[in-house]
């Protein structure tokens, strides 16, 4: 088992067909050393954001505070890390039992639509509504699937409201009114959710301390507020300036650009953190005084292949460079463990199971579930074959969900990733069947093994993962009972086939 640093050591793949090493034992024995070794310290959570992707960020965190006792004393945000960070910065209540822990997770799952974090503007309402014209806008926003951004659908939308306007129906007042607005959507929701679950009482009062960062449009610069709602400088220096309310802040550090309205934070108007960075691993390394950092990515890297771009205009050029390339860019540097030390563990996922705009609770619990196990894989060190097995059972049932149904995009966009045959109830009660067997399959391989489960595996297939469309009807299995099929499909990565050919 390796000891957590920043870039997680691997064991050497198991020859196929070699007796498998009982885990169990090693598994209990590296998680007791973390325990100890993380008591012993000053922790720091920097936590970075990604829109509805803040799901997996809540899986890892579970795994931290459950499995490994780690409480921090340090917790930096930006955007949704920034609701996260500002919620865990509250402490738990000994007394009472609350933990922050349970709350940051309950309002993930208490998501149930795109409703919950995405209204649209009065204006973009009246053009979304003109159905011959927004129909292909909404399908271009959905085009890149689960690896869409918030910046690339919003440069896609905003391009096609220049090259195609619509010309009737009064959208054209509508498109006036675009054009003095500040933003496609209100903040009334995130807002809501903000005041509703974050209490600066008790995050003043914790102990605990809270940067949440945000970008001034003024100025162009990067600026941190504490837990007592102090402006900070991007070194962490104290600013003279009144302090602001925590609420706000934090509604600052989340408000993605042209997305959300700014916020007024003092003289200034302030846009979502991420705009300058996207992880804020140096203030809690270089100024807050953290011996070891535990630095968590909502999403996973790399910018994916499209078809030629011989003949794309010059808006196509554009989104792709500034809002495809340039954030991925700054990712991958601002996730260079290179400078770091052992001082700092990186957790970020593999694959993102839904992407940043989507709100689908089946998804985000598969994405929750994924975050637990993926930082089970690395910090107890488990190898690559656990950490494929735990991708793979995130994409199964991701593939799932979309045999159940369409999966609502940003202002209603076609699933573009949907399974082929969903749309035919008897089709996708096959598919359905046939993953679902995978699935139980993979479930029980890992648990056999000794390896960590997700405490919403531990019983095995979820039940929600049982359904199937209402047309075909007929009996539906128990939770985790295997079921016949053929276990076919895309070709599996390197250690879920062990993983699948295990004997039983």
């Amino acid at each position: 088992m390796s000891d957590p640093g920043s870039t997680p050591a691997h064991r050497t793949p198991r020859p196929r067909g070699a007796a498998r090493p009982k885990l169990d034992h090693l598994v209990r024995t590296a998680r007791a050393n973390l325990r100890r070794r993380f008591a012993r310290q000053p922790v720091a959570f920097v936590i970075s954001g990604g829109g509805s992707q803040g799901s997996f960020e809540v899986g890892v965190l579970r795994f931290l505070y459950d499995e490994l006792r780690v409480r921090p004393s340090i917790v930096c945000g930006i955007s949704v890390g920034a609701i996260i960070a500002a919620k865990l910065a509250e402490g738990d209540d000994p007394e009472t039992g609350r933990r922050a822990i349970d709350e940051v997770e309950a309002i993930w799952r208490g998501l149930r639509s795109n409703d919950d974090l995405w209204t649209a503007q009065p204006w973009l309402e009246k053009l979304h509504a003109q159905v011959s014209w927004a129909s292909s806008l909404r399908s271009r926003a959905g085009e890149q699937g689960t690896a869409g951004s918030q910046a690339r659908v919003v440069l896609r939308m905003l391009g096609e409201v220049v090259r195609h306007p619509p010309e009737a129906d009064g959208t054209l007042e509508a498109l006036r009114q675009a054009m003095r607005a500040q933003s496609l959507m209100s903040s009334d929701p995130v807002r809501r959710m903000v005041e509703e679950h974050v209490d600066p009482e008790r995050v003043a009062a914790s102990g605990i301390r809270l940067r949440v960062g945000a970008v001034s449009l003024e100025s162009g610069v990067l600026r941190y507020v504490t837990e007592a709602g102090a402006l900070h400088s991007r070194s962490d220096r104290p600013l003279e300036a009144a302090p602001v309310p925590l609420h706000d802040a934090v509604l600052a550090s989340a408000a993605i650009p042209v997305v959300y309205p700014p916020v007024r934070l003092g003289e200034e108007h302030y846009v979502d953190g991420g705009v300058r960075e996207i992880l804020p691993v140096r203030i809690a390394l270089d100024h807050m005084g953290a011996r070891h950092i535990f630095a968590v990515v909502a999403s996973a890297g790399g910018v994916e292949h499209v078809a030629d771009f011989g003949s794309k205009g010059l808006l196509e050029i554009a989104r792709r460079v500034s809002a495809d390339i340039g954030p991925d860019e700054t990712r991958r540097k601002e996730t260079d463990p290179r400078g770091w030390g052992r001082r700092v563990t990186l957790v970020a996922p593999e694959l993102d199971v839904h992407d940043a705009l989507t709100v689908d609770p089946e998804l985000i619990a598969a994405s929750i579930d994924y975050g637990w196990m993926r930082a089970a894989d690395l910090l107890l060190g488990l190898g690559p074959e656990a950490e494929a097995v735990s991708a793979q059972i995130a994409r199964i049932r991701a593939r799932i969900r979309r045999a159940q149904g369409p999966v609502p995009g940003f202002l209603d966009a076609p699933p573009p990733d949907a399974e082929p045959d969903a749309a035919d109830p008897a089709v996708a009660a096959v598919v359905i069947e046939r993953e679902v067997a995978r699935l139980a399959d993979l479930i029980d391989h890992r648990r056999r093994d000794g390896l960590p489960l997700a405490p919403a595996l531990l019983d095995g297939v979820p039940e929600s993962l049982l359904r199937v469309p209402e047309e075909v009807g007929g009996p539906e299995p128990a939770a985790g009972e295997r079921m016949g099929g053929d276990a076919g499909g895309p070709e599996e990565p390197p250690g879920v086939a062990w993983a699948r050919g295990m004997p039983s």
